[in-house]
Parts: structure tokens; C-alpha cells; sequence
């Protein structure tokens, strides 16, 4: 009965007597893994590298040894002496030593493992807003290219006014075009505003279309009031509509029908613009602006979105955008 216990026991002693050899290492090792931060791997300099480290290896385990040779000594004879460490020197010199070369690998193996990793966590980071930034930059110069395209047309209205003879018309439409440009001044450096502004944006561009196209338009817009603080790509719905007011003032027939309707079903914002389009036209309604606002959205959405342009009847032709609705919108 009393095997066990011995066993135990010898067991326990011999665990008790190794500690002190091998238990260093729990000091040692912090220190390893901070050095081998410190080395790093560059391709033009593969030797010093090698070099640097056998140095360090030599450093860290002599450290290691006489951290191990002092403790061992103090434990044993319970005091430091000379005779003692002579004593755990050599005792030391004829352990097997290859198991602290490999104890040292392995330790500088997971402290280079962990530099690597933190290195390769900084870099992706880095990449990420690199990208985003990048992606930033192309949206506004898309968005820049809206601009100028929008003002070209919308001073071509306001001259064909003032051809007419129409100059309170002109100058009603001018003043409608300084509140547009203020809105495109104030949302310079935004990407996303309020569908209320966009709609507000849009109105002030019926207007001065309605002045040209009075009796070739019959606009109309309904939007449901849920959706007026719903955040969407500025000028993202103008290009789309501009679109359809060019190709209804084309038609040779008076009061072509073009309808606006905007509201959100299930999370969506869907947008549906119906107009008719001249027969003759090519691409049936993919213009500029069109190709603008698809690479807009697939910065912004990635393929979270749907553009499509669908034959009605009667020559007309329905314009149908589906965006994702944001929790801060709800």
C-alpha cells in the first residue's frame, strides 16, 4: 500500500529538483521574444541577420545559464557559494546542452512567429485604409464629373431662355441654378446626403427644365415622406432624370408623361422613373450620367444595388434603382 506513495513522492522530488534547472526559462523567454522583435529580416542583409542572431543566442543563453547556475546553487547549499557554483557549473556542462539549443529555437521561432503576425495585422490594416481612401478619391472624381456635365447642360436651358426672349424666365432659372450650385458647393466633400436635399436638388432642376419643356413635359413626382432622411449618393438620382427630361423634350408630341415615384419596401429604397424615349435613340436611355451613377453605386454598395432600365409600352421605357436602406435611416 505504501508503493504508490513512494512513488508519488519520487515523482514529486524529481519535478522539485528539475525546476530550478529548467524554470529560468520562464524569465528567459519574454526576454527572446523582445529581442527577436528587435532583428528583423531584410532581403539585402541575410547574413547580418544570421549574424545578429547567433550573437544574441550566445548572449541570451549564457544569461540563461547562469541565471540557472545561481538559482540551482542558492537552492541546493542554501546559501552562494564558490564551492557550490563550481559544483553546478560543471553540472551544468554535463547536462545534455542541445535541449537548451532547442528550447532557444523554438522560443525565438514563436517570437518571430508572433512579430510576423502583428506585422502582416499592421500591414492588412494599412492596405484597408489605403483602399478606402482610394476608393474615396475615385468617388470624387466621378462625382466631379457629374458636375461640370450638369452645369454644361443646365446653362444650355437657360441660353436657349434668354434666345427666346424669355429673360424673367432666365432669370428665374438663373436663380434656381445659384441654389444648385450652392447645394453642390456645401455637399463638396460629402459623398452621401439626406434623399430630402436630393429631392430638393431635383425640384430646383424641374423647374428651370419645366421653363424650356412646359408644354413637352408633364412631370410628376411622388415621394413617400418615410424616406425623406434616408442618406443616398449625392446628385445620384439628377443624372437619371436629366436623362429622361433630354429624351422627353426630343418627342414631337406635347405633355410626355414622366413620373418620379420614391419609397422604401423591406429595407429598400426603390426608385422608379418612367418616361418615353424617341424611337431613334440608341442605347435607349444609357447615357453619361447613367455610366456615372452604376460606378458610383459600385463603390459605394459593391453589388448591394440594382440599375436597370426596363421596355414598357408605347414607347415608354421604366429607370429602376434599389439601394440598401442603413440602420441609422430607419
Amino acid at each position: 500500500t505504501n508503493i504508490p506513495n513512494e512513488r508519488s513522492e519520487d515523482f514529486l522530488d524529481v519535478w522539485l529538483r528539475y525546476i530550478p534547472w529548467w524554470g529560468n526559462w520562464a524569465i528567459s523567454s519574454p526576454i527572446i521574444i523582445a529581442v527577436s522583435a528587435t532583428i528583423s529580416l531584410e532581403k539585402e542583409h541575410v547574413f547580418a541577420f544570421v549574424i545578429k542572431n547567433v550573437c544574441a543566442m550566445f548572449v541570451l543563453l549564457s544569461f540563461t545559464w547562469g541565471l540557472t547556475i545561481i538559482t540551482v546553487s542558492v537552492i541546493e547549499a542554501g546559501k552562494l557559494s564558490l564551492a557550490q557554483l563550481g559544483s553546478t557549473y560543471n553540472a551544468l556542462l554535463l547536462s545534455p546542452l542541445y535541449m537548451d539549443f532547442i528550447s532557444y529555437l523554438a522560443v525565438i521561432g514563436v517570437g518571430y512567429a508572433h512579430t510576423y503576425y502583428r506585422t502582416s495585422q499592421s500591414h492588412a490594416i494599412r492596405n484597408v485604409e489605403l483602399e478606402k481612401q482610394f476608393i474615396m478619391v475615385e468617388l470624387q472624381s466621378l462625382k466631379s464629373q457629374l458636375n461640370p456635365h450638369f452645369l454644361f447642360n443646365t446653362l444650355n436651358t437657360i441660353a436657349s431662355l434668354i434666345r427666346l426672349g424669355e429673360k424673367n424666365d432666365a432669370i428665374k432659372a438663373l436663380s434656381e441654378l445659384s441654389l444648385m450650385l450652392r447645394k453642390v458647393l456645401e455637399n463638396n466633400n460629402h459623398q452621401l446626403i439626406s434623399l430630402e436635399q436630393e429631392i430638393e436638388f431635383i425640384k430646383s432642376y424641374f423647374t428651370i427644365q419645366k421653363m424650356r419643356f412646359e408644354d413637352k413635359l408633364d412631370i410628376n413626382m411622388e415621394v413617400d415622406k418615410s424616406c425623406l432622411k434616408i442618406q443616398i449618393p449625392f446628385m445620384l438620382l439628377q443624372p437619371l432624370v436629366e436623362n429622361a427630361i433630354q429624351h422627353g423634350s426630343q418627342l414631337e408630341s406635347q405633355r410626355n408623361k414622366l413620373q418620379l415615384t420614391i419609397r422604401s419596401i423591406n429595407q429598400r429604397l426603390e426608385v422608379k422613373l418612367i418616361n418615353k424615349v424617341p424611337e431613334l435613340v440608341e442605347h435607349k436611355g444609357f447615357g453619361i450620367g447613367f455610366k456615372i451613377c452604376r460606378q458610383r453605386m459600385e463603390k459605394i454598395y459593391n453589388n448591394d444595388f440594382e440599375l436597370s432600365l426596363t421596355e414598357l409600352k408605347n414607347g415608354y421605357f421604366e429607370t429602376f434603382l434599389s439601394l440598401p436602406v442603413g440602420n441609422d435611416n430607419d
